[in-house]
Order: structure tokens, then C-alpha cells, then sequence
């Protein structure tokens, strides 16, 4: 370990506890959002074995993981660290008795671990893969597939165009291998075809959303492709570039040697040993279904995605923006439920104007605006399953499904956003409601109030209302729908019904009117156009 510099409030960590490993990285983050590392250590534990194996992290192994965070702990004193983020993945993510684990690690280390979801990890991936990638390779050029390759799941981002499609996080790695199947002593024959119907038979699937044989470009993260890059003397200091064939070769080579011969040959630990050739295999079956004849390694990890948002906050800077990729993956949900693409659309625009136009009564910001857009583009999916009650079967697919760039958090605000867009109205007897906290349910009711007017104002899906203006005074949110929109009568009453839990909620009457603001005196001097109880929703008492 290098000799610590002066503690300097710039000096950040991150601790990734993995399935079969705890890493930490120690940087010096400075103006500009650089980066100079410091440290970056790696001790080996056994929680994917345990896991995998009975659905729960043992004692013994729990004593070990604290006993490397409380050593781990000492060395971010020495250096002064005040900013550090903690993440768990895969192997406590599915452990039974995961929250006992981080209350213990809180307990005897003060170090708070985050569980996060597959999504997180694909997000903090991305980020990291565009910063590595930048200046050296055009994503909006290319078809690709990004895979991460872990000891106990596989991620995975398909991109079209520069666009995130498709993220899987799959239950594929060396430490789940069938029983039968010992990690580093079986033959290469055996694993190969273990694992080739494994992945084929996902591919097959993956092919209803996204066809693997479009990919003309794949970009592996990972220990173990770092490690090829490196024996095949083709890193760079961000990305290594190997051909296809050269690693076609190197994995012909690993398959004729044992763990031990591994290890010793290339003076690597035998735990790293004993599942290398495996993890390699899985990139080359996901390879052998692409076209792509050469293999982009960033030399990144989701590690350095934390660092570099760490990097943007200390500096000033808003946090990489990802929001299109979230877009496009709830589009491409949307899709795969045969959503109608057309009113969901506008749905969520609509949506969005009322949100911007009401900030100053509801004090949300992007986070929860980025949320009421995927709820909007989401909240019919639902009819897929059955057209009766199909906002309550929108509320399980969303909560089912990888959004990219979601976490189960959000999943869950979205996904009650999108049940409440129709009938009932948040209530203390729905339980997936009340399971949220107090804040986010605050949140889901504000969002609901919206969606169900924008979803109102297409009630026809016809898109009659699609060019709308919002003027906001005083107590009142007027609606203008353009002259040409024609008959509207049908939005009208479903504004009726629809504006009632946001009036509640906010404390506003909300009008529909057509023609434009500019062109008509104050709302208020106005006659309305409608019979009484028509149009309008009116605060009560």
C-alpha cells in the first residue's frame, strides 16, 4: 500500500462487495471532475458460494466480509476519506438474510451498504463505459451489446444506434454452474455445453425484443477481460481493442489447463483461477451470436461510475444524464406489451407541461418528472394482459420489469403512478401503496393527480389534445386546447371525473378551454363554455 497523502476533503473511496470479493477504490477527486487513484485493493470472500448454494450468506462468511470492511475501514481514516459510497450486488442482493448482514456491517464498521438492483448496476456501467469510450468510439454509430460477466450474474445493455433497448440481468456465472459441474476441474467439453444451451436458450428469447445478430459491436466490462487485454498486451489507458480471432485463441489455450495451471501460469489467485475460463465462455456464446469481429474493453467498472459521479457532485456539475436511456427502455416495454405508441406518447407530453406549469404547488424536481414520464409511456401496458382492469396489471409489469436506469424505489413510484391513472384513488387499505415510505407516497399521489389528467385529455385516443397550452393563475390552471382540435366533448367529461384528485391535492381548479390564451381576456372574466359541472373541477368548501 502507498504511502497516504495528506487527508484532503477531496479524497473519496467506493467499496463494491461482489460475489466472490471486496474491492475498494481510494481517489483524489479534484476540479474538473478529475480523477487520480490512489488506492484500489481486492480481497477474496466467499458470498456467491453461499448464496448460490443455500439462499443465505453463512456466519462464518458474514465474520469474514467484516472483518475486510473493518480493515478496510482503518485504511479510509488513514487517509481522511468524508466521501464513500458502498454498494452490494448480485450474491447479498438475493440473500435471505441480507438486511441482518448490513445492520452488522453498519454496527461494528459505520460503513452504510446500499443493495442495489441489476438496473443500478447497468446505469453506473454505462456511465462509466461513455466516459472510458469518449473520443474513441462513437455509440451513436454502432449496434452494441455491453455484457458484465460476474462470478454470479451477467449484465447486459443492447443499444441500437447509441439507444439503450434492451438490459437483462441474468442468473448466468461460474459460481451457478449445475451441481455436477466442479468450478475449475471440469473439462472444457462439459462447460461448453452446459452453458451453451443455457445461453442460447436466452438469446432465443432475447430475440422477441432485440436481435443479437444486429450487434456489430461488442463491449465487454469485467476482472476477467481486463485480464485478457492485459495478457495479450492490448490494454490502453482506457480501452483495450482485441480481435475476435486472438481471443478465440487465447480461450483455446485456458481450456487445455487446470485452475492450478492457471493460476501458477499466469500468477493470478486460484479463486480467480478456478472460474476464468468459465466466465470467458459466457462472453464468447454471447459473442458467437453478434457479427462483431472485434471486442472493445474499457478498462472501467462500476466502480469508476461512482467515482464519477462523485467526481460531478464535488465539482459543481449535475450528474451524468442518462435520462434518454431510461426513456427508451420504457419505450421499448412498451412495445414489447403492444402498448399504443401514438396515445402513450402524447399522454406523457401532456403530463410533462402540467408538471412544468405546476411546479411552484407541487415541488417536485427531475427525478420525480423523469418518473411521471415512464409512468405515462407505461400506464396502459397493462392491456396487454386484459383490458378490465388493466391500470392494476400495468402496476405488476412495471414492477417486474428492468428499466433501465430505475431502481426498485422508483420502479415502485412509477409503477402506483401508473395504477392510480384510472378509478380509485390512493387509499390506506391498498397495501403495495402503504408499503412505500411517507415521502414516496406523497409523491405517487402528486404524480397520479397529473397523469390522470393528461391520460383524460386523450380519452378518446384520437390525439385530439396534443398541442395544448397551460396558463396557471392565481387558483386556477387553465387547459387550451388549439380550435382545430375540433370536437372535444369526450376530453371534456374525462376532465371532469379525472381533475378531482389533483384539486384535492392542490388545491386548484383546472379548466379546459379551446382556443389560445393570447386571444381571450383573463380566464376568469369568461362565461364558461360549458354547463355547470362540465369541464371544470372546483375546489371543495
Amino acid at each position: 500500500m502507498m504511502s497516504p497523502e495528506t487527508p484532503s476533503t477531496g479524497v473519496a473511496a467506493v467499496i463494491d462487495i461482489g460475489s466472490s470479493g471486496i474491492r475498494m477504490v481510494i481517489a483524489e477527486l479534484g476540479p474538473n471532475q478529475s480523477i487520480k487513484y490512489l488506492e484500489n485493493l481486492q480481497k477474496p470472500v466467499t458470498f456467491g458460494k453461499d448464496v448460490f448454494a443455500t439462499g443465505r450468506l453463512s456466519p462464518a462468511t458474514i465474520r469474514r466480509g467484516i472483518e475486510i470492511l473493518t480493515n478496510y475501514k482503518s485504511i479510509l481514516d488513514t487517509y481522511g476519506v468524508r466521501r464513500m459510497h458502498a454498494i452490494a450486488t448480485s450474491a447479498v442482493r438475493e440473500a435471505v438474510n441480507r438486511d441482518n448482514f448490513v445492520d452488522q456491517v453498519f454496527v461494528r464498521t459505520s460503513i452504510d451498504v446500499e443493495v442495489i438492483e441489476g438496473a443500478e448496476e447497468n446505469r453506473l456501467g454505462l456511465i462509466a463505459v461513455e466516459q472510458a469510450l469518449r473520443g474513441r468510439f462513437d455509440l451513436d454509430k454502432h449496434n452494441s451489446l455491453i455484457i458484465e460477466v460476474g462470478t454470479g450474474s451477467t449484465e447486459l445493455i443492447a443499444m441500437l444506434a447509441g439507444d439503450v433497448t434492451l438490459t437483462r440481468t441474468l442468473p448466468i456465472g461460474p459460481l451457478r454452474l449445475p451441481d455436477q459441474i466442479e468450478l475449475g476441474k471440469a473439462d472444457a467439453a462439459t462447460l461448453q455445453r452446459s452453458l451453451k444451451r443455457r445461453i442460447g436458450a436466452m438469446a432465443r428469447e432475447f430475440k422477441q425484443e432485440f436481435d443479437l445478430t444486429t450487434v456489430d459491436s461488442l463491449i465487454a466490462l469485467g476482472a476477467s477481460m481486463r485480464f485478457v487485454a492485459k495478457e495479450l498486451k492490448k490494454e490502453g489507458d482506457q480501452t483495450a481493442i482485441i480481435a475476435v480471432k486472438d481471443f478465440s485463441e487465447f480461450l483455446k489455450t485456458l481450456s487445455k489447463m487446470s485452475a492450478d495451471e492457471i493460476s501458477e501460469t499466469y500468477a493470478i489467485p486460484y479463486a480467480d483461477a478456478e472460474t476464468l475460463y468459465a466466465s470467458l465462455l459466457v462472453y464468447a456464446n454471447f459473442l458467437a451470436e453478434t457479427k462483431a469481429e472485434t471486442i472493445l474493453i474499457p478498462m472501467v467498472s462500476i466502480r469508476d461510475g461512482l467515482l464519477l459521479e462523485m467526481a460531478q457532485l464535488l465539482s459543481g456539475n449535475k450528474r451524468t444524464d442518462l435520462s434518454r436511456q431510461v426513456i427508451r427502455s420504457a419505450r421499448s416495454l412498451g412495445k414489447k406489451y403492444q402498448y399504443d405508441e401514438q396515445h402513450a406518447l402524447v399522454v406523457a407530453a401532456n403530463a410533462l407541461k402540467l408538471f412544468d406549469a405546476l411546479q411552484e404547488d407541487h415541488g417536485l424536481g427531475p427525478r420525480e418528472r423523469l418518473l411521471l414520464e415512464v409512468a405515462g409511456i407505461l400506464h396502459d401496458i397493462g392491456s396487454f394482459v386484459a383490458a378490465t382492469s388493466h391500470h392494476k396489471h400495468s402496476f405488476y409489469l412495471i414492477q417486474a420489469a428492468e428499466i433501465f436506469g430505475l431502481r426498485k424505489s422508483d420502479k415502485d413510484i412509477v409503477a402506483n403512478a401508473a395504477r392510480y391513472h384510472r378509478r380509485s384513488q390512493p387509499k390506506l387499505t391498498h397495501p403495495n401503496y402503504m408499503a412505500l415510505s411517507r415521502p414516496d407516497r406523497a409523491i405517487v399521489a402528486k404524480l397520479s393527480g397529473i397523469l390522470r389528467i393528461a391520460e383524460g385529455l386523450d380519452a378518446g385516443h384520437q390525439q385530439r389534445c396534443k398541442s395544448i397550452t397551460i396558463e396557471r393563475k392565481a387558483s386556477q390552471c387553465t387547459i387550451w386546447v388549439p380550435e382545430e382540435a375540433g370536437d372535444i366533448s369526450l376530453e371534456r367529461q374525462a376532465l371532469v371525473r379525472k381533475s378531482e384528485m389533483l384539486t384535492d391535492l392542490l388545491g386548484i381548479t383546472v379548466v379546459m378551454r379551446q382556443g389560445s390564451p393570447e386571444f381571450h381576456p383573463s380566464p376568469r372574466s369568461l362565461p364558461d363554455p360549458l354547463p355547470k359541472g362540465e369541464g371544470t373541477s372546483r375546489v371543495r368548501g
